[in-house]
């Protein structure tokens, strides 16, 4: 293990802790990242590092090593969620109804903490390294933004390395690994259109709700009987809103999801079955329809020279027993815009200690982190950078 890089680790902790537990009172929801950014790009400044907005809430920050080299990309998301936070923490959220509960504090202020450090190892440095700090991952808008507003570019990026805390993995370990990482995530939103009626004599109107059901129904037998099933989908039907009163047969009903897959060909088939089967069921209720798909955040794929890359230098920050593999997450993450356009890898910090009560999932309102996962978060950005501009 590299102690000089966990050393540098722990002595800037505090200043790290600081941070996150700010930004965990104070979250921002996607877009809206105002004070977190604000900070970010302050405290860049007062590395010496050179900023540049990016849209109204992202920030790059670029740092320039004393001769010429490869360039490398460090990333870390900031937003947070619509969750109430029912922890009781010292530093619970002082907004209600909004909540870090995915970890992006962590992930922001653990990259301020690597670019604290590397900032002092300017003269060390052959080459370029990004900080770039990303809004709306949460809504997969934030990397299209900063891709789009050029942060792979001028220089443009060898090798960009993001990290995730996952409550998955027990604290002290990390996953790295190559290939498909994370499924897409598409949404769509459905109208179903009946004819609203006194609730006594539904025969008088078409029952929106009854054929929603059926739709509900028959949108996971696409999952179970269509799609091959060596290749995973998930159907999620998130939202269902219909009916007024109780004594009224609903004319009209509103339903929300998100879609998840790993192959192109079910990800672009699935708006297909499903148009056909809301069609075909809503024919038989005598109902009618409005459809719409949006395909929003591609598979996450780690580039395989990128993670045997990046694997090289976690090994000298854990043990070679505490870097693991696990089975692809059919969640989603847009750090796959960058990897459509420069080799990247995408590292899983493990999080979990049920002994703190650091138990929970991502996007639960008692969402905690094991906060000894952070120099671990701190080191691997500093030694990946280091690693690969040398």
């Amino acid at each position: 293990m590299s102690n000089s890089t966990m050393e540098k680790a722990q002595a800037v902790n505090d200043y790290v802790l600081g941070l996150r537990h700010d930004f965990h009172a104070n979250p921002e929801v996607s877009m809206e990242e105002v004070r977190t950014s604000g900070i970010v790009v302050k405290e860049l400044e007062k590395m010496g590092i050179e900023v540049k907005r990016i849209g109204k809430t992202g920030v790059l920050g670029t740092l320039r090593g004393a001769a010429p080299g490869k360039v490398v990309a460090l990333r870390a998301d900031m937003d947070a969620l619509s969750v109430t936070e029912q922890t009781g923490l010292p530093y619970s959220s002082t907004k209600p109804g909004v909540m870090h509960a995915c970890g992006h504090d962590v992930h922001t202020s653990m990259l301020l903490g690597a670019a604290k450090i590397l900032s002092g190892m300017k003269d060390q440095l052959k080459g370029t390294v990004k900080f770039v700090f990303q809004p709306a991952e949460e809504i997969a808008a934030g990397a299209k933004s900063m891709v789009s507003g050029g942060v792979l570019e001028n220089p443009k990026v060898d090798l960009i390395f993001g990290e995730h805390v996952i409550s998955d993995v027990e604290v002290g370990k990390v996953v790295v690994q190559g290939g498909f990482f994370m499924a897409s995530g598409d949404t769509w939103k459905l109208t179903i259109k009946g004819v609203t009626s006194h609730g006594s004599t539904p025969w008088q109107g078409v029952d929106a709700i009854t054929c929603a059901a059926a739709v509900i129904q028959g949108l996971q037998t696409i999952v179970s009987r269509v799609n091959d099933a060596r290749e995973a989908i998930v159907i999620n039907v998130g939202t269902i809103h219909g009916g007024d009163r109780f004594n009224i047969t609903p004319g009209k009903v509103e339903m929300m999801g998100m879609n998840r897959a790993f192959s192109a060909k079910s990800r672009t088939s699935m708006p297909v079955w499903m148009e056909d089967m809301i069609k075909n069921i809503c024919a038989a209720y005598r109902c009618e329809y409005e459809f719409k798909y949006d395909f929003i955040c591609a598979p996450l794929t780690n580039d395989p020279w990128a993670a045997e890359t990046v694997h090289k230098s976690i090994a000298k920050i854990v043990p070679e027993a505490d870097i693991i593999k696990v089975p692809q997450a059919m969640g989603s993450e847009d750090f796959s815009e960058y990897t459509a356009v420069v080799p990247g890898m995408m590292m899983f910090v493990g999080d979990r200690n049920e002994a703190k009560d650091c138990k929970y999932s991502q996007h639960s309102e008692h969402y905690q982190v094991d906060e000894d996962c952070i120099p671990i978060g701190v080191a691997s950005y500093v030694q990946v950078a280091a690693d690969f501009l040398s």
